[in-house]
């Protein structure tokens, strides 16, 4: 017992020189030291604690990612972990008042070696209201320029609703679903998928990172078509009052239209034809004033090119006083139509060598003509047929002239001619 007790001072300072010089060494082979991380993401647990209320979450100031985790632990096991080993987690369950959820950060690997962990921020913050949903109408719309000589036709979607949920304050705030085709270039149709873009009321593109949607894109057809300007033709009917006269001249606000379609459709389009029951001059005595609504008379296929325009024309048939001109016109200017073997037939001129013709239309259409310019014809059936004969004979006969007269211009009474027929040699 004497030897145990005796020089304790000595050995118990012995004792203390022990353990530092195992704590020098331990610490000099294997010292403790520290590694920092950045951007590490946290999970956040048990969210189905708010889901499950109609309520949803938003993390605010991207809190669920640490920007610098600092951890502190020997060197071996430093060298002997990374970054994928460093575990972050929020428990919903610990939600504050202020909606916020402390951070726990740990290891998956070596955490009971580890000495401290320092983080540059212990909590995800949270916003949190209720749930919200709301469907759109989805329009579909297009931008840039086509190549010149085609225009936008039809623009359709595959879906044209769209379902969108989320916090009740960014639901309340989108008021339009849209999708956008650019067709710089383009001179066929157009098949793509499209993004689809949520807008406010401003027409300012919302935020959809909070927003779920039951499709986020769209397929959009886009029809191309061909363009071109085609002139408007109109069919008049009837006749004016006794004493006037179509003058032939029709006014027409727009006289020629665009019209856009397949290029195949509409190469064959030379004009549009309007056959109105509105034009109609019967009994009329002034001109007739009359709108017509021209895409009533487009062909299938076929639409307007300008979209600025309304479809309709004003129509102006104008109308005319009757004149009446007597011209006396040579016999020299009706000739026979026609032959009939062994015989000779000729205008018989040998009483009379001009005959009267009067004429009736616009003024300034008999101004224009004058006697030696009108021609007739008599025909060798007419001869047959006004003298009543079934085969030709010798003989002098009247006939009918059939006169070559210009547009719109036309003669008050028949006029006729002797005919001379002889036999011939």
């Amino acid at each position: 017992m004497k030897k145990i007790t005796s020089n304790w001072g000595l050995k118990l300072a012995s004792l203390i020189f022990a353990i530092i010089i195992w704590f020098l060494v331990t610490n000099i082979n294997d010292p403790v030291i520290s590694v920092r991380y950045t951007n590490v993401p946290v999970t956040l647990k048990n969210t189905n604690l708010i889901t499950d209320q109609g309520q949803v979450y938003t993390i605010l100031d991207g809190s669920d990612t640490i920007s610098s985790v600092t951890i502190y632990a020997p060197r071996s096991i430093i060298d002997s972990i990374s970054q994928n080993n460093v575990v972050a987690t929020a428990d919903v369950q610990d939600l504050s008042s202020l909606n916020t959820v402390t951070i726990n950060v740990t290891t998956n690997k070596y955490s009971d070696k580890i000495q401290k962990i320092v983080t540059s921020t212990d909590v995800v913050k949270l916003s949190v209201e209720r749930k919200a949903s709301k469907t759109l109408a989805l329009t579909a719309t297009t931008s840039g320029t086509l190549s010149d000589g085609y225009i936008i036709g039809d623009v359709t979607t595959e879906q044209n609703m769209i379902r969108i949920n989320g916090p009740e304050s960014v639901i309340q705030n989108i008021q339009s679903a849209e999708v956008d085709v650019d067709v710089t270039g383009f001179t066929s149709n157009i098949g793509t998928d499209a993004d689809i873009i949520l807008y406010d009321a401003d027409g300012d593109p919302v935020d959809s990172s909070q927003v779920s949607m039951n499709i986020k894109s769209v397929r959009v057809n886009v029809s191309i078509y061909g363009t071109k300007y085609v002139p408007l033709n109109y069919v008049v009917t009837g006749e004016p009052a006794n004493g006037y006269i179509l003058t032939g001249k029709i006014d027409s606000n727009p006289s020629e239209v665009l019209i856009a379609g397949r290029s195949s459709v509409i190469s064959s389009v030379n004009e549009i034809t309007i056959k109105d029951d509105g034009l109609n001059v019967t009994g009329l005595s002034k001109n007739l004033n009359y709108t017509v609504d021209v895409s009533k008379y487009l062909p299938s296929g076929v639409t307007f090119g300008d979209p600025d325009y309304h479809g309709t024309a004003a129509v102006v048939v104008h109308i005319g006083s009757v004149s009446e001109e007597t011209y006396d016109v040579s016999t020299k200017n009706v000739t026979i139509s026609g032959k009939v073997d062994g015989f000779d037939i000729n205008i018989d001129d040998s009483e009379h060598d001009t005959v009267s013709l009067t004429l009736q239309g616009l003024k300034s259409e008999l101004d224009a003509i004058s006697a030696g310019s009108l021609e007739g014809t008599v025909d060798i059936d007419e001869i047959l047929e006004s003298n009543g004969l079934t085969e030709m004979t010798e003989g002098t006969y009247t006939a009918q002239v059939e006169w070559n007269l210009p547009e719109g211009v036309k003669e008050k009474a028949p006029v006729s001619v002797y005919v001379k027929v002889e036999k011939n040699n």
